[in-house]
């Protein structure tokens, strides 16, 4: 029993002594260095829109390019904003008035995971059993192109256009109040929302 602790002692603080180095060593090695850089805007151009409507959409397509049709899903992300670097401001008088901006609409297919789904493809016409049913890239592309000047075009139609301007009427106002600290008209050229 003697003997067992005249060695083992030793042995027992050798094994703390290493774990305890190995401790300090896998401590050393996870602090990394970092950098801290000089922050700087990365867009603009982003930071002068005001953003009046997040969209997202899942459409149906039916669509025929080159005898052959399709019949898809596709799930669309986009946003009404107005650039509010190009506002006209009067401020001469004790009333700020200024003029709504044009809007800029932008429709694009979602970056989640299918988005884009194919559902059945088919050759029709003439033919139509000599050619393939599968669509090559550019034709894919084309009936996304068209989807989009679709998916815009019902932006517009069904009233999602107007209901952004006014918003946006009512969120510069806002903003602009708060700025300016006196009265604030903010008029819409084409409060219908019809494309300009």
């Amino acid at each position: 029993m003697i003997k067992v602790l005249k060695y083992g002692t030793p042995v027992i603080a050798l094994i703390v002594l290493a774990v305890f180095g190995w401790m300090l060593y896998r401590r050393s090695q996870s602090q990394e260095e970092i950098e801290v850089l000089p922050s700087r805007p990365g867009d603009v151009k982003e930071m002068v829109r005001l953003c009046s409507m997040e969209i997202y959409n899942e459409v149906p397509v039916l669509d025929t390019v080159n005898f052959k049709v399709m019949f898809a899903v596709q799930k669309q992300n986009g946003s009404i904003t107005f650039d509010i670097e190009n506002l006209n401001i009067d401020d001469t008088g004790d009333t700020i008035r200024m003029q709504l901006p044009r809007e800029i609409v932008e429709v694009y297919e979602s970056t989640e995971k299918n988005a884009w789904q194919v559902i059945d493809t088919k050759a029709i016409g003439p033919m139509a059993l000599l050619r393939s049913n599968k669509f090559t890239l550019e034709e894919e592309n084309r009936v996304k192109s068209k989807l989009k000047a679709r998916s815009i075009a019902r932006l517009y139609s069904n009233g999602t256009v107007r209901q952004a301007r006014k918003d946006a009427v009512d969120h510069l106002t806002r903003l602009m109040k708060a700025a300016y600290r006196k009265p604030v008209i903010v008029t819409d050229p084409t409060p219908d929302g019809a494309p300009r």
